[in-house]
């Protein structure tokens, strides 16, 4: 059973600001020198922009897109960038479905990944992250394949270290990440976490146009 909660953070600007402090004290002095704070894009930009400002580090984003079954919309998993699915094969099985069966769908959705990536980037390239330490933020880490999948991503860019930051992780998932990431940073781990909404009192939806304003500010800049 998922834990009764109240909301943790007024919004993901006081999410993010708790967790800069965080992430501050675990890369220690100079931080930001060799740093770069990636959001999980859409909520989890908002997020890192304050991170980034803490740090004074620039911002980038990934987009990770969720995969669905044919025909009924199952969750099955999840891609980023040009690496291959993060799949659910236990449930996969259950569907009877092979990976081809999924093909159009994995077509689909990388189409939309790198129109979403243009938008937001304003035709700028992906920072480079090849040696540096990079900071990948989240709004929350629900149970499932997106957080994986954007960690892939990030891992295959050759950082030197790779750290996921989040307010609030779902255990299962935390002990999975744990294995694929440098460390894990979260304000908040719980059982059974399917949505990240009511940790929050204001969980609007973050727009694409957002998304694109937060990257567009130099380092160490976020809204007033």
């Amino acid at each position: 059973m998922e834990e009764d909660v109240t909301a943790l953070f007024a919004d993901r600007r006081d999410a993010g600001r708790r967790l800069a402090r965080r992430t501050s004290a675990y890369l220690g002095a100079r931080a930001g020198e060799r740093a770069v704070v990636v959001g999980l894009a859409p909520g989890g930009v908002a997020v890192a922009a304050e991170v980034a400002r803490a740090l004074a580090a620039p911002l980038d984003v990934v987009v990770a897109r969720p995969l669905n079954a044919p025909g009924n919309g199952t969750p099955l998993g999840a891609l980023a960038d040009e690496c291959p699915p993060v799949l659910n094969r236990r449930m996969m099985r259950a569907l009877r479905l092979r990976e081809e069966d999924l093909d159009a769908e994995v077509a689909h959705q990388r189409v939309e990944l790198h129109r979403l990536e243009k938008l937001y980037r304003d035709r700028r390239p992906a920072l480079p992250v090849d040696g540096r330490t990079v900071v990948l933020v989240t709004d929350g880490v629900v149970y499932g394949p997106v957080a994986p999948a954007a960690v892939r991503a990030l891992r295959g860019c050759g950082p030197d270290r790779l750290v996921l930051a989040a307010p609030v992780c779902d255990a299962r998932s935390a002990a999975v990440l744990r294995r694929v990431v440098d460390v894990l940073l979260c304000l908040r781990e719980t059982t059974y976490l399917h949505a990240v909404g009511p940790w929050y009192g204001d969980f609007r939806d973050v727009t694409d146009r957002e998304v694109a304003v937060l990257l567009r500010r130099p380092p160490g800049r976020t809204p007033g």
